[in-house]
């Protein structure tokens, strides 16, 4: 249930373009965020979903307007707090973007080796949970070019969910995957919602979508066309 206190994440005014690039992806894009909310991202191809996910959450810069996470301005944050937003939030690629050279288990570890929150014994019970849920035990020791692309975005969901992150964006995260996948994925993006976790999602099978998002945000000629609230 959306709270009516403070937003999480208030965007003002936000414009984005590539470096080179002389147009605007995005034009003065204005939305709220409440804790625990689920949000929906969709319009046409092409209107700059992927690139807003990306500004959310941190991994492209804000240069024109502003980004707040609970009320941390991101424009021109520095290292120390961004890297302190990074440990509260997790990106689910819609390519997957895993490590070539890193099996599945060892990819799913990755961020809690890199920030050192577990002893490794504890690392390795927490992954094999994850493998047994994503049903890939006997690929655990697999590299990505080994198993399937519908596989990889499981890796890489797994992958975001394992640091218990108060917030999670995810590209496209049901996109080539089969029925079966795609229950999962819902399932497991569900379930942590309603354990309290912001879930925001960039997707065109709004279908799919529709009997659990609380707020839909279209984008339409580079800029929100219209908020929907349940």
């Amino acid at each position: 249930m959306e709270n009516l206190t403070e937003p999480l994440i208030r965007v003002e005014h936000l414009y984005f373009k590539y470096p080179g690039d002389e147009d605007y992806i995005l034009k003065d894009i204005n939305f709220e965020i409440y804790s625990g909310e689920y949000v929906v991202i969709s319009g046409p191809r092409g209107e700059g979903k992927s690139t807003l996910l990306k500004i959310l959450a941190g991994i492209l810069p804000v240069e024109n307007g502003n980004l707040f996470y609970n009320n941390l301005n991101l424009k021109g944050v520095g290292k120390k707090k961004l890297m302190k937003f990074h440990r509260k939030t997790s990106f689910v690629f819609q390519d997957s973007a895993l490590i070539s050279n890193l099996n599945v288990f060892d990819n799913i570890a990755l961020p809690l080796r890199y920030n050192e929150i577990y002893p490794e014994e504890e690392i390795q019970r927490k992954v094999e949970n994850f493998i047994k849920i994503i049903n890939m035990e006997c690929d655990k020791n697999q590299l990505p070019a080994f198993i399937s692309i519908g596989q990889r975005k499981l890796v890489s969901l797994a992958r975001a969910l394992i640091v218990e992150p108060e917030t999670i964006f995810y590209d496209e995260p049901i996109a080539n995957l089969d029925k079966a996948s795609r229950d999962l994925v819902l399932n497991l993006i569900n379930e942590r919602n309603k354990k309290g976790v912001t879930s925001i999602i960039v997707a065109h099978e709004l279908e799919e979508f529709e009997p659990y998002w609380t707020k839909f945000i279209e984008l339409k000629d580079r800029t929100v066309h219209k908020i929907l609230k349940k």
